[in-house]
């Protein structure tokens, strides 16, 4: 595996986009050195890269103390706006089958109105992979184990608490629980101690054969009372059958005796009232239209007659009026003829003509004549709208004759129906017979509910009484298998010890190997320490000094414990077999000067095919920038600003030579 790049955005003290290229640009050359002073960001890169993998299964030691999303929180630049958040990249490639697999992980986070959002991409070969964001918390294994990170990214603290050897014993023992798989094994002995208590106290308790004598009275108690509501729904249903029949045969004698007409002699008198009014309404209209022409329409067709002759006497009139006219006309007219001494046979039989003419005017003009005034009254009255008089005339006649059968049939029907007195007895009987109707439908209603709950209330003791018949028998069965169960993992257990003591003594002897050899890389003595040993059971670490005695370590100085850590760490990385880049934090510390050579030219450009030193300018100082200067592959600068509280990544270390 390596990592090729890191990139913060916001992150910390990181202020901005801040990224840092870690591919090495060739074996010779695995170290990529990172310095900065005190509170510039070292801590953080390293935490960046941890929370980038892991997320909040990050190793605590690289986390602040609290809760997740407080730490998150913390971890936005205090320039930068929450609700955009930071960022943090790491990308990485592996070989697989001989092709390198190129990854990139980007895990970001914001906070929003309810709290705070984290999202993981993941990228595989510049594609986003959905399923492999959405399960990376375990695929991230596949590539750098959770179990063994603390052995390639570590800081100085870890190489101080290992360089005490007593306090070391934890730390082999959770990396060898992790390389040996036999964290698995101590959550399966842990899982097992907890069955073997949970059926150690296996048995039948007296309270299930209370329970189920219980739960069989209830249900025997259930059925009685359902069994007497069953008997008391039928008869309250025969209740309200002979109820209905009452009624049916109460109201049929009602209604024979004319019951139904006494209720509607109400309604029939207020219709003859209504009847008798629209009747007296419509008389009222006649009247007033009968003071009008609309008698005449009686004689329409004398006025007719009258009315042409009328105009024949007006006709005689203008005739008589035109032939007196004609008679001296035609005599000036013979006259002129004459004085002009017209030829006499055309005057002759012009005086005939004209003559002939005055006698057929004259015969019209001879008929009666009965007054001109006439013809214009008739005229009158048909122009005022008799035929609107005839209309509305019958209209009303049509409506008054309507009204009259209208009425005439209301007073028949008020005249068949009895007297109210007479059918009382009848009308009490029915609404008696309809009140105990309803009287028995409520009650049978009310005995059907009751059965209804009392069914449940049954339906639930029974399964009460199931239930506890089952924990009864399962309770029987459980106390010889809790018996057999506790034996099985009495049996499981020590198979488990022993399991864990040949697989750790198994690993145990390689791992000391691993460490004898790196202790002999890294100190100066080389024949301080001619053997380790680590006892299976206590992961306690046991030096042999020259002369094959026992070498307690306060007999080593504090920098050679110190480089015993170191040791301890390289051995156990190398003992995974898995090529992974080593992270450091402040790697010298406390050291002299001699002891930091051995680790500058002996441990750094060996310890991994990509190692990252994040260090301080007095620890890397600029003698060891000149030591390193062969295996150096990539030099950054964490620069921060005071004033901004902000750090940026400037490429170059503090000295070049």
């Amino acid at each position: 595996m390596i990592l090729d790049r890191v990139v913060l955005h916001d992150v910390g003290v990181f202020a901005g986009r801040q990224q840092l290229d870690l591919t090495p640009p060739s074996s010779a050359k695995p170290i990529v050195l990172v310095g900065g002073l005190n509170g510039a960001g070292k801590t953080t890169l390293l935490e960046a890269i941890h929370l980038a993998l892991y997320g909040a299964l990050a190793p605590t030691g690289t986390r602040r103390r609290g809760a997740y999303d407080a730490y998150l929180r913390s971890l936005i630049h205090h320039r930068a706006n929450p609700a955009d958040g930071a960022s943090v990249e790491v990308s990485f490639h592996v070989h697989r089958e001989g092709a390198a697999c190129h990854y990139r992980v980007r895990r970001s986070w914001r906070t929003t109105g309810k709290g705070l959002r984290e999202d993981v991409q993941v990228y595989s070969d510049s594609a986003l992979d959905q399923t492999l964001s959405a399960t990376w918390a375990e695929q991230v294994d596949a590539f750098l184990p959770r179990g063994i990170a603390g052995l390639f990214f570590f800081d100085g603290e870890q190489i101080e608490a290992l360089a005490d050897l007593d306090r070391s014993r934890e730390v082999l023992r959770a990396a060898l629980s992790s390389l040996s798989g036999l964290d698995m094994v101590e959550r399966l002995a842990t899982d097992l101690a907890v069955i073997r208590r949970r059926h150690a106290k296996g048995r039948v308790p007296d309270e299930l054969r209370q329970q189920v004598e219980t739960t069989q009275r209830h249900v025997a108690a259930a059925r009685r009372e359902e069994e007497q509501a069953v008997a008391e729904v039928a008869a309250a249903r025969v209740a309200t059958e002979w109820a209905d029949k009452q009624l049916h045969r109460a109201s049929e004698h009602y209604r024979t005796a004319g019951g139904e007409l006494v209720e509607e002699r109400e309604r029939a008198e207020h219709r003859l009232k209504e009847l008798t009014v629209d009747l007296g309404r419509v008389d009222e209209e006649l009247r007033d239209l009968a003071t009008g022409p609309a008698p005449l329409l009686q004689v329409e067709a004398l006025l007719l007659d009258l009315a042409q002759q009328a105009r024949a006497e007006t006709d005689a009139a203008r005739s008589k009026l035109v032939v007196d006219i004609l008679a001296e006309r035609d005599a000036a007219v013979i006259e002129q003829l004459r004085t002009a001494r017209a030829r006499a046979s055309a005057v002759a039989a012009l005086e005939q003509a004209l003559a002939e003419d005055r006698g057929r005017r004259q015969a019209t003009a001879a008929e009666p004549i009965a007054g001109l005034d006439a013809l214009s009254g008739l005229d009158a009255l048909f122009e005022r709208g008799f035929a609107e008089h005839r209309r509305r005339a019958t209209t009303l006649l049509h409506r008054r004759q309507r009204l009259i059968s209208d009425r005439e049939s209301v007073e028949r029907l008020l005249a068949a129906i009895p007297d109210a007195e007479a059918i009382a007895p009848l009308r009490d009987a029915r609404d008696a017979a309809q009140h105990k109707l309803l009287q028995s439908q409520a009650v049978l209603t009310h005995t059907e509910d009751r059965l209804t709950a009392l069914r449940q209330e049954r339906l639930r003791a029974e399964g009460d009484y199931e239930r506890a018949m089952d924990a009864a028998a399962q309770a029987t069965l459980s106390a010889d298998d809790d018996r057999r169960v506790i034996e099985h993992v009495d049996r499981i257990t020590s198979t488990l010890s022993a399991l864990r003591v040949a697989a750790t003594q198994r690993h145990l002897a390689r791992i000391a190997d691993l460490v004898l050899d790196a202790l002999g890389k890294l100190l100066r003595k080389d024949n301080l320490i001619t053997a380790v040993a680590i006892d299976p059971e206590t992961c306690t670490v046991e030096l042999s000094g020259q002369d094959g005695r026992a070498l307690a370590p306060s007999e080593l100085s504090a920098g050679e414990r110190q480089l015993l850590a170191v040791a301890l760490l390289w051995g156990l990385a190398r003992s995974t077999g898995q090529p992974l880049p080593v992270v450091i934090d402040t790697p010298l510390g406390r050291l002299d000067t001699s002891h930091r050579g051995h680790l500058l030219e002996r441990y750094f450009p060996h310890a991994s095919h990509q190692v990252i030193l994040l260090s301080t300018d007095t620890e890397v100082d600029a003698d060891a920038v000149w030591r390193l200067r062969e295996s150096v592959g990539h030099a950054y600068r964490l620069v921060h600003d005071d004033t901004a509280g902000a750090t940026t990544v400037e490429r170059g270390y503090f000295w070049e030579r």
